[in-house]
């Protein structure tokens, strides 16, 4: 009988794969985006702004840099700045400090402006505060299964940073973490947090960032002489909502996936008429850092 039972298996198996058929699927045209990626900060040096043209769910082709378009951003104390089209890149648009001249302050609210080809755009946002940074700490370790991976260090140094959330719900940041000059930038590093917490209603008003935050730093082991940087961005709720949505939608995949959606954006084309829409997000930044260069005899021998 069990004979009898693994044949009628394999034949069960065999007639799934008899019976696949490859369907061509007709997707109709996806609607038109101006796509803008414009995260500002105050941090000294060149701001910069990026349009793009949006593409079909299933083109692999260049993406369309947007050209000759007139980019502005206004605060709310009259200032214009003028964003310029860099002649070397396409799509860029700069705006380039004179001496110390800055476009950031914490608490002041901005908006984009962007024309072109009879579009235009519009987003506004606001500059909110950032704690500082306290720390850095790191201890020796052998690399967990989060941390391992075809080039990653299997021994070497473990770390978290230490830093609070000011008093006052909806403080909204995001973490970004940088080993020898380069960021962390896979979609499992996009790490956004509401107050001292990933997400909103967790009740981390005013405290230490948890755990899981401050040991986010390491998605990967550090080694002897490495430099590591963290940055704390602060954010919008709305931002926060952007990139907690665009962070699902990265991960949408697998058997249970759900149908792909678009993410909100805060761009409006005030051209009611107009088949272009905006996308993307306008955020501006304060930004607190932190650097150290990892050193055995600096390490500690245990993280709180």
């Amino acid at each position: 009988m069990r004979f009898i039972f693994s044949i009628f298996s394999i034949l069960m198996v065999l007639g799934l794969f008899s019976c696949e058929e490859v369907v061509d699927l007709k997707v109709p045209n996806s609607n038109q985006f101006v796509v803008v990626d414009a995260q500002l900060t105050n941090l000294p040096g060149n701001q910069v702004i990026r349009l793009v043209k949006s593409q079909n769910y299933f083109d692999n082709g260049t993406i369309e840099a947007i050209k000759g378009a007139k980019v502005q951003v206004l605060d709310t104390l009259g200032n214009v700045f003028e964003f310029k089209e860099s002649l070397s890149q396409e799509g860029i648009y700069e705006w380039k400090p004179i001496g110390s001249e800055s476009i950031g302050k914490v608490g002041r609210k901005y908006v984009l402006k962007v024309d072109w080809n009879g579009e235009h755009l519009e987003a506004s946002t606001k500059m909110y505060r950032v704690p500082p940074i306290d720390s850095i700490r790191y201890k020796k370790a052998k690399a967990n299964l989060r941390q391992s991976g075809e080039g990653k260090p299997t021994e070497g140094f473990e770390a978290q940073f230490y830093a609070s959330d000011p008093k006052g719900v909806g403080d909204c940041y995001r973490l970004k973490v940088y080993k020898n000059d380069k960021l962390f930038n896979e979609p499992n590093n996009l790490t956004v947090m509401y107050d001292s917490n990933f997400q909103k209603g967790a009740q981390g008003d005013g405290l230490m960032f948890i755990l899981p935050v401050r040991s986010a730093i390491s998605p990967e082991l550090y080694e002897e002489g490495n430099k590591l940087r963290v940055e704390i961005w602060s954010i919008s709720e709305g931002e926060f909502d952007f990139y907690f949505q665009a962070r699902s939608e990265i991960n949408n995949a697998g058997l249970f996936s759900r149908p792909a959606a678009n993410i909100p954006s805060n761009l409006i084309n005030t051209n009611k008429n107009s088949a272009w829409q905006g996308a993307g997000w306008f955020g501006f930044s304060a930004v607190s850092s932190l650097e150290v260069k990892v050193e055995a005899k600096n390490a500690v021998n245990k993280l709180y």
